[in-house]
Parts: C-alpha cells; sequence; structure tokens
C-alpha cells in the first residue's frame, strides 16, 4: 500500500446477489427518532439466503460511549422483534451504524463513530464497536495547523482521495486488465505525479499531506 493511500471501508453489504426476492428501502420513521439520535435511513433485503435489517442513524450532538451503547442496543432489541417478513421469521442480519453527522452517514464511506453487527451465524448478543477517534473529533475545538484552518485542510484531504482515484481510474482506462504489472506500475506513477501536484498547488511539504491524511481518517472526514 502506498504511503498516501486512505483506506476506503463500505458501510452496506453487496445487494448484487442473484438470489434476490425484493429489496425495500424505508425512510426515516418518526418513532425512531429521539432528542440525541435520528434514524436517516433503513434498507430490509429479504431473500432465501438471509434477512437482513440496516440502519444509518445520526447523533444530534456528542453523545458518550455510554448512550452510544445503550442507543444501539435498544434499537438492535427492536429489530429483533421485527415480523411479517417472507423468508424468516425475523431478520437474520442486523446491521446499525450510528455517524457523528449526516455528511458521514451520506458519504457512504464506513465514517460511523459506533456500529453493531449481527451475522446469519453469530450467536449470542453481538458488540456495540466504537470508533474512538472519530467520536473524540466530535468534541474538539477546530485548530490550526501548518498555517491551514481545519476547512482547508479538509478540503486537500478530499482532494488527495480524489487525486488517488484518478491514478486508478486513468491508468485502468490506459493499460488494459490483461496486463496488471503495466497497469499498476502506471497507477503508482500517476499516484506520485498527482501527489506532488497536490503539494505543490496547496504550498505544503509531503510530510505534511501525510499528517493531514493520518487526521482526516483518525477524524472521518469524508472524501
Amino acid at each position: 500500500m502506498r504511503d498516501w493511500n486512505i483506506s476506503k471501508w463500505c458501510r452496506r453489504p453487496s445487494l448484487g446477489l442473484a438470489v434476490l426476492a425484493f429489496l425495500t428501502a424505508c425512510g426515516p420513521d418518526d418513532a425512531a427518532n429521539s432528542e440525541k439520535f435520528s434514524l436517516i435511513d433503513e434498507e430490509i433485503y429479504d431473500a432465501p439466503i438471509k434477512t437482513q435489517i440496516s440502519q444509518n442513524i445520526v447523533a444530534l450532538g456528542v453523545p458518550t460511549k455510554e448512550e452510544l451503547e445503550a442507543e444501539i442496543l435498544k434499537r438492535y432489541r427492536a429489530a429483533e422483534q421485527r415480523t411479517a417478513f417472507r423468508y424468516h421469521s425475523s431478520p437474520t442480519n442486523i446491521y446499525l451504524y450510528v455517524y457523528g453527522s449526516e455528511e458521514q452517514a451520506r458519504a457512504g464511506q464506513g465514517l460511523w463513530i459506533a456500529m453493531l453487527a449481527k451475522n446469519y451465524s453469530d450467536t449470542g448478543d453481538p458488540k456495540v464497536v466504537i470508533e474512538e477517534g472519530r467520536l473524540a473529533a466530535l468534541s474538539a475545538a477546530p485548530e490550526d495547523r501548518f498555517g491551514l484552518s481545519e476547512e482547508m485542510r479538509r478540503a486537500i484531504f478530499k482532494e488527495s482521495g480524489e487525486a488517488e482515484a484518478r491514478a486508478t481510474r486513468e491508468a485502468m482506462e490506459r493499460v488494459p486488465n490483461t496486463e496488471p504489472m503495466a497497469q499498476a506500475k502506471l497507477e503508482v506513477d500517476l499516484a506520485e505525479k498527482f501527489k506532488a501536484d497536490l503539494v505543490a498547488k496547496q504550498g505544503i511539504s509531503e510530510q505534511q499531506l501525510l499528517e493531514i491524511q493520518a487526521e482526516g481518517v483518525t477524524k472521518g472526514w469524508p472524501m
């Protein structure tokens, strides 16, 4: 992995399955909202292989770890009790994600601050996982670094992700998949070029760019 590569995570399982029976996307349920948390979307996947509920929730403020865990477990218990599915009597898979902002939730990059995952084969109660860095970032006051405001660093972070995606896209366009080594080399070369262009454009050093990227990953800035 290149030193400036930014890891990306998928927050939802693929729905491109041949066994798909139907997919129902439900809008926010007002009954599921509270003063501190809001359900922004839900997906239900019902097929012979599994019946799955996925929810994306936004924290309205800065919750404590205890509040996050209690909220997710409450929603998990409610999801467990749901019925009237076609293929299973109750959900076999439940995925709950809490985000610090709607921007993080809508980005589709797995930028949750807390989550719970219950898979088909799991036994016992699943554990709530909390991302400490992103949670702490919710209450951290913005600060300048390298003479750059947080807003400017967020823009640079996003641009670095776009540059990497561009390098991958152009390498795939210019070199066929039948030449994987040549394609990979071109991708690395293009990524290095685009990184150098970004550093020169922003008037920062390569080390500063690395620190901005690390900050963005830790704080969960959308790309």
